[in-house]
C-alpha cells in the first residue's frame, strides 16, 4: 500500500466535503426573505412595500399561480393578479408579481422599465 497516495487521497476528499459544506451552509442560511429585485429573463422586477401575510393584488379575486423561481437551493412560488396566466413570452406577463418569502409573507413587485436587465 502506498501511503502517500492514500493521504493525497484523504487530504483531497476532506477538502472536497469543506468546500461542499461551507457552500451548502451559505445558501441554506439566506433561504428565509425576499431579495431586493427579481430578474425573469429580460424584465426586472423591483419590491413594493414590505412583505405582507397574503399574494394580494390590487384587484378582486385569487392570486394565480404563475410558476416558481430558485432562491438560493429553494423554489419559492410566483403569483400573479387575477386574470394573468403563465407565459414565456415578455409581452404576455404581469407587470406586478408576489413571491412566497419562505417566512410565512409575501413579497410584490413591480416590472421597472427604467432598469435595464443585467446581462450574464
Amino acid at each position: 500500500m502506498n501511503w502517500r497516495a492514500a493521504g493525497c487521497l484523504v487530504v483531497g476528499v476532506a477538502t472536497f466535503l469543506a468546500i461542499t459544506l461551507l457552500g451548502l451552509s451559505l445558501s441554506i442560511g439566506r433561504l428565509d426573505g425576499c431579495p431586493a429585485q427579481l430578474q425573469w429573463a429580460e424584465r426586472v422586477y423591483l419590491p413594493v412595500g414590505s412583505p405582507g401575510p397574503d399574494a394580494s393584488f390590487d384587484e378582486s379575486g385569487a392570486p394565480v399561480e404563475l410558476g416558481s423561481t430558485f432562491i438560493g437551493l429553494a423554489t419559492r412560488t410566483v403569483y400573479g393578479p387575477p386574470g394573468s396566466s403563465p407565459s414565456e413570452l415578455a409581452a404576455d406577463r404581469p407587470d406586478v408579481i408576489a413571491m412566497d418569502c419562505a417566512d410565512g409573507t409575501f413579497q410584490t413587485y413591480r416590472y421597472s422599465r427604467d432598469l435595464p436587465a443585467s446581462s450574464p
